[in-house]
């Protein structure tokens, strides 16, 4: 059964200005969320997760985002935490991991202090950010460790449950309104040794190729697959929106319709060729990891460059097409408003920004 169907079309986007103005999934969206495991796509299968390849993953990422920019970044930022599965203790990831309605929401951001204590640590800090904090099962969290031993200032992440977190409801950005990004305070909250991690020393207790893919690229890759969804969403409802003002295009200013047409079909096909480049550069890169053979930086490189690449063509046909589609798109509850919001904050993650002119 194909992961994204019309059963999931069709309720995300009846739900999606409703979720859009609360800031957060409906209830009904989740409920199929959990039916389908989507938020376990790299979770391990023996603990009740899909883990799935990292193209095959990609490509459920986009079309989520394709039917709607938050409840697809949702889908890709809870399941690139199942990646945590391979650096935490086997018992701790079953019994953490292994809920119906399991989704870690958190940040990599050392914004916190591990206070060394008998059997685990006193954890205190404020982290923005994180995605799906209204709705997580688990919070992962960044800290430097407080100690009078070789640990001292040493940055580990440590998981923590729901009730020992205060969320501030302060996502207030203009898009991706409905993936509750709030921050999220820990006050002398303790946490068991079992659940201190470090990211960069993997066990992999629970094995699967994914855990040994480099951990940058692949997070990398996980977000541009959603600003390609998204990207696709809105030439996709542009088109449509053009084609309705057709008519009245026509009797007034027939020039108008040819022009926004052929900028349509331009700035779509500059993201499709990006989005080729893009998949073939992470299919060969995945093919080689599958070989056995390693990753050098020529494939790498290739991955996060197209990465940034395709979002920067998504996003930039958005900006030129906007503003000519007329004044209803400027409303904040037009379709193609809240699509093209949705995918300016997407684009705008650090993994996808290219500081160096290149591009």
């Amino acid at each position: 059964m194909k992961m994204i169907d019309a059963q999931i079309i069709d309720t995300v986007r009846r739900h999606a200005e409703s979720m859009e103005i609360r800031g957060e999934m409906d209830a009904e969206v989740l409920e199929l969320i959990y039916e389908r495991r989507l938020f376990k796509l790299f979770t391990p299968k023996e603990v009740g997760g899909r883990m799935l390849d990292l193209p095959e993953a990609l490509h459920v990422f986009e079309d989520a985002a394709w039917v709607d920019g938050s409840f697809g970044w949702l889908v890709q930022i809870g399941s690139g935490a199942g990646f945590f599965a391979t650096v935490m203790e086997p018992d701790a990831v079953r019994e953490l991991f292994t809920p119906r309605a399991f989704y870690i929401a958190g940040s990599d951001r050392p914004m916190g202090t591990a206070r060394k204590v008998r059997g685990g640590y006193m954890i205190g800090g404020t982290w923005p950010f994180c995605s799906g904090a209204q709705h997580a099962s688990l919070f992962t969290v960044t800290c430097r460790i407080a100690s009078n031993d070789m640990e001292d200032g040493r940055v580990r992440a440590f998981a923590l449950t729901p009730e020992q977190i205060s969320v501030e409801k302060d996502w207030n950005a203009f898009g991706l309104k409905a993936t509750s990004s709030h921050t999220i305070h820990v006050a002398d909250a303790f946490v068991p040794e079992s659940y201190r991690f470090n990211v960069t020393a993997p066990h992999f207790h629970f094995d699967h190729p994914v855990y040994h893919y480099p951990f940058m690229s692949f997070a990398t890759a996980n977000i541009a697959s959603t600003a390609i969804g998204i990207a696709r969403h809105f030439f996709e409802a542009a088109r449509a929106h053009i084609d309705g003002k057709k008519a009245g295009w026509m009797d007034k200013a027939p020039e108008r319709y040819g022009n926004v047409d052929r900028l349509l079909e331009e700035k779509e096909d500059a993201l499709l060729h990006a989005r080729k480049d893009f998949y073939d550069a992470v299919t060969a890169s995945w093919d080689t990891h599958l070989d056995g053979r390693p990753l050098d930086s020529y494939h790498l490189d290739a991955v996060v460059h197209c990465s940034k690449k395709v979002a920067k063509a998504g996003l930039d046909g958005a900006q030129a097409l906007h503003r000519h589609l007329g004044m209803e798109v400027l409303m904040e509850d037009h379709p193609l408003n809240r699509i093209y919001r949705d995918l300016h904050v997407a684009s705008q993650h650090g993994l996808l920004v290219d500081d160096t002119g290149k591009l």
